[in-house]
C-alpha cells in the first residue's frame, strides 16, 4: 500500500534519509541545539550534495573508550551516537553528564545509478583525517514523477513504495529530468570534526 508524508517513514529507514535529501535538510542538525549552523550546497555536477556545518551545546549521555563511541542527548530529549577520531584528545576526559559544544558535519549526496541497478541499502564506518562517522546508503527506484506538484514517488530495498515531497528549492529543479525506472543512490555522510569543549556560558 502506498503512503504519502513529508517524511517518508514507511518501515524503512532509507525512506526516512530520502525524504530529508530531497527536503534539502540533513538529519538531526536543527535538533541539536546547535549554536550556529552553516549549509551549503553544490548542484552544478552529476551527484548534488548539501553539506551542513554546526556547532552545538548538548550533554554525554554515554561514553565506550574502547570503541571511541560517544553518545550525547540532545536538547528535545533524543539521542545520538558519535564516533570520535582519536586526535580529539578531548574525548579521554569526558564525563557522562558533562555539557560540552561539539563541531562536526554532515553531507546528503545523490547520485543517478547505471541501469539495471537494483535498489539497496548499507550502512559503513566512514574515516578521514580529523574526522570518523557513519555513512549510510540507500538507493531507491523511481516509480512516478509529478512537477507540477514537487512529488516523486519511489520503491525502496524491501520493495515498499513512498510518495515523498521534494521542499528544496534545487532538488525541485531537476525533477523534470528523473523518469520512471531511473535508481537514485542516496549517501548521508556524518561526523565529529575535530573539536569537542567544555560548554561555556557566555
Amino acid at each position: 500500500m502506498k503512503k504519502q508524508g513529508k517524511m517518508g517513514i514507511v518501515g524503512c529507514a532509507g525512506f526516512a534519509m530520502v525524504a530529508m535529501a530531497l527536503a534539502g535538510a540533513p538529519a538531526f542538525a536543527a535538533d541539536m541545539g546547535s549554536t550556529s549552523t552553516s549549509t551549503s550546497r553544490d548542484m552544478s555536477g552529476p551527484k548534488p550534495t548539501i553539506t551542513q556545518t554546526v556547532h552545538a551545546t548538548v550533554t554525554v549521555a554515554a561514553i565506550d573508550k574502547n570503541s571511541r563511541e560517544l553518545t550525547v542527548k540532545k536538547s528535545d530529549g533524543s539521542k545520538q551516537t558519535f564516533q570520535v577520531p582519536t586526535d580529539v584528545a578531548m574525548f579521554d576526559k569526558l564525563k557522562v553528564g558533562d555539557k560540552v559544544d561539539i563541531d562536526y558535519g554532515e553531507s546528503l549526496a545523490v547520485e543517478m545509478l547505471p541501469p539495471g541497478s537494483k535498489p539497496s541499502q548499507s550502512e559503513q564506518v566512514a574515516r578521514a583525517p580529523g574526522m570518523a562517522g557513519r555513512e549510510m546508503t540507500v538507493s531507491a527506484e523511481v516509480v512516478a514523477v509529478d512537477p507540477a506538484s514537487n512529488h516523486v514517488t519511489f520503491k525502496g530495498p524491501s520493495g515498499n513504495v513512498e510518495t515523498i515531497a521534494v521542499r528544496d528549492p534545487a532538488m525541485q529543479q531537476r525533477l523534470p529530468n528523473l523518469k520512471p525506472g531511473q535508481v537514485l543512490q542516496f549517501t548521508y555522510t556524518e561526523a565529529i570534526i575535530g573539536a569537542i569543549q567544555p560548554h561555556s556560558k557566555k
